[in-house]
């Protein structure tokens, strides 16, 4: 995870965020949903115990042992992400799940969550392998952060990539290519032709923030200027 430094909101201080009544987002590594809203209820010093997580189609069950993300957001501030462990479970229908209290908390500026829906053709590539054949994929959402794509490639969460894709601007269309890694993955459909296609949440790692503001500016353009995609 691209870490967005300040020295105002250090680790510690992101830790201190993490209070009794804080309200969070739990997924599994899996889900490609936003997560489930939870609360924290209790905080011993090294586990965070938390309600059950819950959301409009349902609730997630957590098992001892199994990895999950967490997100926080603090209006005006930004938003913070962790990785943990389910380190307990009892039966407590009001709080039945304890997670590890994390070591760091990464944060992310609000402003890479402005996210552009459009359709746009792209190819990717496995790093480390020149020789290798691009392969065609469609991006379906972008952001500061990272992007949706949708390919028959099968690839596991945590993987990186090389993408390459030319996003409508002003003026002339600008060609991004940058390295990502996969946090999320889920089955998007079949084609005409029986081909799986899988669907892959993106997150762009070792991009500046000079190209970050430039892909934001560059989202923002379309999201008011461009028919395409109003």
């Amino acid at each position: 995870m691209t870490e967005d430094h300040d020295e105002a909101t250090g680790p510690g201080d992101r830790l201190s965020q993490l209070t009794v009544g804080s309200s969070i987002r739990v997924s599994d590594l899996s889900d490609a949903l936003g997560g489930y809203s939870a609360t924290i209820t209790s905080d011993t010093g090294q586990l965070l115990w938390i309600d059950i997580p819950i959301r409009r189609d349902g609730m997630l069950t957590l098992s001892v042992g199994q990895l999950v993300s967490v997100r926080f957001d603090r209006p005006g501030d930004a938003v913070y992400l962790f990785d943990t462990v389910v380190a307990e479970v009892r039966a407590d229908d009001e709080s039945p799940y304890a997670l590890a209290r994390p070591v760091t908390i990464d944060r992310r500026r609000h402003r890479s969550d402005v996210r552009l829906a459009l359709v746009l053709d792209a190819e990717y590539q496995m790093p480390g392998d020149p020789e290798a054949q691009a392969q065609r994929a469609k991006v379906i959402d972008l952001s500061a952060g990272g992007l949706g794509l949708i390919t028959q490639g099968d690839h596991e969460v945590g993987a990186a990539l090389v993408v390459s894709v030319v996003l409508p601007g002003p003026g002339e269309a600008h060609r991004f290519e940058s390295s990502v890694v996969i946090r999320t993955r889920s089955l998007y459909g079949r084609s005409p032709g029986g081909a799986v296609l899988r669907q892959y949440g993106l997150e762009f790692v070792d991009v500046s923030d000079q190209i970050r503001d430039r892909i934001l500016a560059l989202v923002i353009w379309n999201l008011t200027q461009n028919p395409a995609v109003l």
